[in-house]
């Protein structure tokens, strides 16, 4: 058997990498059914012969809006189908297609896949997509995901001239709807006729909280990894470690490293260390020249995690154990330990300098104990690194 052979009939805790592709849409999103209601309200009024309607939706990376933009637009089409209308769905990117040119080509690709890349103009273009839609009576909604990306290279023509686009044809079900999709607020960027289309169409997404992120991980390991490769407590870590951003892409690209970390591995099991690794691998807070600003006594606390967490395998350390360690951490290094106070001072620096994350005991666990890791660099890199810079 050659290596390449070996290499990929190896096992692995995948089962189906592509459900986390980030152009992947799932049946339903957790935690966003408000803002799915909330568009088809606006376009509703196309079920009932009412004029078209036209959407922004805004909001910081990761939070969901080309998903929900998109797993709209399947639903919306599927629920008009049954009652015999057709509607077109067209996504474009507007960071790789920038001009206006580039994006009537892209969705003028999703009628006729061959259509010549040169030798028509914008309005050219523009008339051939109407007799598409004629030809197949038919609706067409189109998605300008990151359309910032379009404005600032080429203006607003194209959204204006999308959003006028029924004005030719009158009423009827012939025609063009959109969907604006950015991370920021664009509407300064168009002029006063399309502006005017949008300014009471926009929903603006938030970012998940922890409790959204861990049901969207919860949700994609069941899609992508094999039963039992991902215990609940790492499901829950993946969710902490991504919640300061509340962003969904970071999860999900998380858990791709940390699933791949563990193949390069040989391993059967996510461990707390893969998904350590990977969000080390997609930004780390923990570099060296902080750990060297950091003072004696906040070093040897955040030794004593790292040392628990290694030993122990797991995701967090309850902060008791942690402070028997430092206590430990303290005598081999000649030092005299501090009190439970300055402890709990100590772990409060680390906290706000990112370095270390913390969440409250679950049910069933008495008093205040805290659960506490290292969410973004390997414990054994961790202690290392501290273990070098003490012995300095």
């Amino acid at each position: 058997m050659s290596i390449v052979e070996s290499e990929l009939g190896g096992p692995s805790v995948f089962k189906d990498l592509g459900k986390l592709d980030f152009d992947y849409v799932p049946d339903d999103l957790p935690h966003r059914d408000e803002e799915v209601r909330a568009i088809t309200r606006v376009f509703k009024g196309l079920t009932q012969g009412g004029q078209r309607e036209n959407l922004l939706i805004q909001g910081p990376v990761g939070t969901g809006k080309t998903a929900i933009a998109k797993l709209f637009a399947r639903d919306f089409a599927g629920a008009l189908r049954a009652h015999g209308k057709t509607l077109e769905t067209v996504h474009v990117n507007c960071r790789r297609r920038k001009t206006s040119g580039l994006a009537m080509l892209g969705i003028l690709n999703h009628f006729e896949p061959h259509y010549p890349e040169r030798g028509f103009g914008v309005g050219e273009m523009q008339r051939d997509l109407r007799k598409h839609l004629e030809r197949r009576n038919a609706h067409l909604l189109i998605i300008l995901d990151e359309v910032d990306a379009l404005l600032r290279a080429d203006g607003s023509d194209l959204v204006y001239d999308l959003t006028r686009f029924n004005d030719e044809s009158g009423p009827g079900w012939v025609g063009v709807s959109l969907i604006l999709v950015s991370q920021h607020d664009v509407l300064e960027q168009l002029d006063d006729a399309a502006h005017s289309t949008f300014k009471k169409n926009i929903i603006k997404i938030a970012p998940y909280g922890s409790a959204a992120l861990e049901a969207i991980v919860d949700q994609r390991v069941g899609l992508a990894f094999r039963p039992g490769t991902m215990e609940p407590d790492n499901v829950r870590f993946v969710a902490d470690v991504a919640a300061e951003e509340g962003n969904a892409r970071q999860a999900i690209e998380i858990l791709f490293k940390a699933g791949q970390n563990a193949d390069d591995h040989g391993r059967n099991l996510v461990t707390a260390e893969d998904i350590r690794t990977a969000k080390a691998d997609v930004r780390s807070h923990i570099t060296e020249s902080k750990l060297r600003n950091l003072q004696k006594h906040p070093l040897l606390v955040l030794l004593a995690l790292a040392r628990r967490l290694r030993r122990d395998g797991s995701a967090y350390a309850t902060t008791g154990t942690v402070e028997e360690t430092y206590q430990l951490v303290c005598e081999e290094f000649g030092e005299g330990s501090r009190g439970h106070t300055m402890f709990w001072k100590y772990l409060k620096q680390l906290q706000d300098a990112g370095m270390i994350l913390a969440r409250l005991s679950g049910k069933g666990q008495a008093g205040t104990t805290q659960h506490i890791s290292i969410p973004d660099a390997p414990a054994e890199m961790v202690e290392d690194k501290v273990t070098s810079i003490l012995q300095e």
